[in-house]
């Protein structure tokens, strides 16, 4: 919590300094709207677990590209990622002869960003998204264990085994930092740091959901539009 707490205040410092500068080229007319669509690869380090998966976020660049605007998503799908959660089944419940079960993890983060961002230099684009939304996560039987032993179906036995906690749906808070380089005017490449915590998570497996991300990706943006 005090990673996003830290984002918070360099967001409202960073942003504050060049706020005056916007509002003076607004008001001169000279004011530009583009249009953003980025495409991510993030390495996840959420709820204990090294893991990866895509992400992007497609929205607007407002005030001469001093606020962004937008929807933001990234996902951490099971199949490409095989660390399992061990875990002991509810109830002194045993399956298929196991009395410690190794479940994958699973899920995504959707939601609402903005973004106050500056320049350094020519070319370098700095952001400091803060986003929030929904944060669904939850855990699964793998592999062999996926063949139930009396043919109902996994999931049946997967809220039996975790006392009908498999999933948890939660409200996603994540902050971050974002620096792009601008190869061209509509091609910025770009790295970023975030930290989102999942408020309410709460599983048989575990309670929390939360921890740092390192994104790597491209973003497409217009030409601008003036207005």
């Amino acid at each position: 919590m005090m990673h996003i707490v830290a984002i918070v205040l360099c967001t409202v410092l960073a942003w504050s300094l060049q706020a005056s500068e916007a509002h003076a080229q607004a008001s001169a007319g000279v004011s530009r709207v583009r249009l953003v669509l980025a495409v991510e690869w993030r390495a996840l380090a959420l709820a204990g677990h090294v893991g990866h998966g895509p992400g992007g976020h497609v929205g607007v660049s407002l005030l001469n590209e001093h606020l962004g605007i937008g929807l933001v998503a990234f996902g951490r799908p099971g199949p490409i990622n095989p660390k399992t959660f061990n875990v002991t089944p509810a109830d002194g419940m045993t399956y298929r002869g196991q009395d410690e079960l190794e479940l994958r993890s699973d899920g995504a983060f959707v939601g609402i960003y903005i973004a106050p961002a500056f320049r350094l230099g020519r070319r370098v684009h700095v952001e400091l998204p803060i986003a929030f939304g929904q944060a669904a996560f939850g855990f699964y039987l793998t592999g062999d264990d996926r063949k139930t032993p009396d043919g109902r179906r996994v999931k049946d036995w997967e809220n039996e085994l975790l006392d009908g906690r498999d999933a948890s749906v939660a409200l996603g808070l994540e902050g971050g930092v974002r620096v792009a380089v601008e190869v061209t005017p509509w091609l910025r490449p770009y790295a970023a740091v975030h930290y989102m915590h999942a408020f309410g998570f709460d599983t048989y497996v575990r309670s929390d959901y939360a921890g740092p991300s390192l994104a790597l990706g491209v973003q497409l943006t217009t030409a601008g539009l003036r207005r």
